[in-house]
């Protein structure tokens, strides 16, 4: 859409087959391989994702030859971020090694390179971002944070983090120029006629999407039996609200705190985000993954095990069984995580060598 000079927040997919006289085959094929979720809403993806698509579709209207674009595009990028990992663990005088408990999950291999999901990306560039926080170069990490949001939103969740990290004057500084990066970024593509259908999507995610979810849906499930309906719309909200209070009381902090426990901290609050939020698909926890790197956490490596078996929702949905085994896991889940951060002293004895 970009190639012809639409912009792709105007139109969803539905709309702009029916509007536009379509003498492209390829665009026809695209259409009819999206199922009808997406063919029925508007973009959710921001500028710096736009880019990678845009990039994919650059040299060849070939979706085999765009996908390839897409995993060459996502290695390149993957290349600098691994590059600038390293010397962000020699400033924190860890072993180089750590680096494979990230790139060697399966999950990781099978979710940025085989399904293209562009968290890697994220990280990347949010890699880059900390190493020029910690290295005092506020301008260069803020435009890193920048693209890594237009990338995927949720280190939007990082923020407040930065705070107790950083003085108040640097920490103002650093928000105002992230602000204006992102802001910048933003008005590419959006206007004030389009603003509206890209946020309208990203309700979605809000007020009607669950799937997977670790508390929600034992929630859920509660008010069932309780008062025989679905509370989705009073219970999805009333838990978004718990998550942003437990973020800001991870990141209050009255003194000043170190690079470690910054990362620590980002740790837990993307963690609580995660464990509270209606929609955790398995790529989601490539975010975490990166900063177990800094924090390990056995939990989170168990968790990137289990999380495949979500996709089982997809075929098994609508057999109650089958969630409220995958529910029984997660909750399990949850429990070994609250017993790792709470009594960490369990788990000293069986760390990896490559942690030492």
């Amino acid at each position: 859409m970009i190639q012809i000079g639409i912009n792709p927040y105007d139109f969803t997919p539905e709309q702009f087959i029916q509007t536009h006289t379509i003498q492209n085959c390829y665009m026809l094929d695209l259409y009819g391989g999206m199922g009808n979720l997406s063919r029925m809403n508007y973009s959710c993806y921001p500028t710096g994702n736009q880019f990678y698509f845009f990039l994919s579709t650059l040299f060849s209207n070939d979706l085999a030859t765009n996908i390839l674009m897409m995993r060459l595009s996502l290695l390149i990028t993957s290349i600098v971020g691994i590059i600038y990992l390293e010397k962000l663990l020699l400033l924190f005088q860890f072993q180089v090694k750590r680096v494979f408990i990230f790139l060697l999950n399966p999950l990781i291999i099978i979710e940025s390179f085989a399904n293209v999901h562009f968290e890697l990306v994220m990280v990347c560039f949010l890699i880059l971002s900390l190493y020029f926080l910690l290295t005092k170069k506020l301008l260069l990490s803020a435009l890193f944070f920048a693209v890594s949001i237009h990338i995927k939103l949720i280190p939007l969740v990082l923020l407040p983090f930065v705070l107790p990290y950083l003085s108040r004057n640097k920490s103002l500084k650093f928000y105002t120029y992230v602000g204006v990066f992102t802001f910048l970024l933003f008005i590419v593509f959006i206007r004030p006629d389009n603003v509206g259908n890209f946020f309208m999507s990203l309700k979605l995610y809000f007020k009607q999407f669950e799937f997977n979810s670790f508390v929600l849906y034992p929630y859920l499930q509660y008010g069932m039996e309780k008062y025989g309906w679905n509370l989705y719309y009073l219970y999805s909200p009333r838990l978004a609200k718990l998550a942003l209070l437990l973020i800001v009381a991870i990141a209050w902090n009255r003194k000043k705190i170190d690079a470690k426990d910054m990362l620590r901290r980002m740790f837990l609050g993307i963690m609580a985000y995660y464990f509270l939020t209606s929609t955790v698909h398995p790529w989601y926890w490539i975010l975490p993954l990166s900063l177990t790197i800094f924090h390990f956490s056995w939990s989170l490596i168990f968790m990137s095990l289990f999380a495949i078996f979500s996709y089982g929702i997809y075929m098994y949905g609508n057999h109650s069984e089958y969630r409220d085994v995958l529910t029984a896991i997660n909750l399990l889940l949850l429990g070994l995580f609250c017993l790792e951060t709470f009594r960490p002293q369990l788990f000293r004895k069986i760390q990896l060598p490559i942690l030492h």
